[in-house]
């Protein structure tokens, strides 16, 4: 390596962890690791009744008259967006599918540990029941 390439290298060095072009801190959208239980839990935007409001009726469900719980599991990550969505509990008739698709489109204040945001696993129920 010549005196060229070592002066180029050390001037990289110095110059390219300031450039706002390059961004070296962690991407706050993915978790490499998560809490289940911290100090401020995740908390819904808006609540359950602003959630359970989204919910459409499966067709399906509604022509079979299957009404319950649907379970579904998540990461609330440190943007406060739910990630890995997943049903854990389901009555099917196309309520799973709903349920999940509503709990994606939540927003939360994300949880917190010694005041940082930090990933937490998180549960919610969605109700169905149908109307008389």
């Amino acid at each position: 390596m010549t005196k060229q390439h070592i002066g180029i290298l050390a001037l990289l060095v110095i110059i390219l962890p300031s450039c706002s072009y390059f961004d070296f801190s962690p991407d706050l959208r993915f978790c490499d690791d998560f809490y289940v239980v911290v100090e401020e839990m995740p908390v819904l935007i808006g609540g359950m009744a602003e959630l359970q409001q989204k919910v459409v009726y499966p067709e399906l469900a509604r022509e079979r008259g299957i009404e319950g719980r649907v379970t579904v599991q998540f990461i609330v990550n440190k943007l406060g967006d739910p990630t890995e969505v997943q049903m854990v509990r389901g009555i099917g008739g196309g309520a799973d599918q709903e349920a999940v698709r509503v709990v994606k489109q939540a927003k939360f204040e994300p949880g917190k540990q010694n005041g940082k945001p930090v990933c937490v696993q998180y549960q919610l129920s969605i109700n169905f029941r149908l109307e008389n």
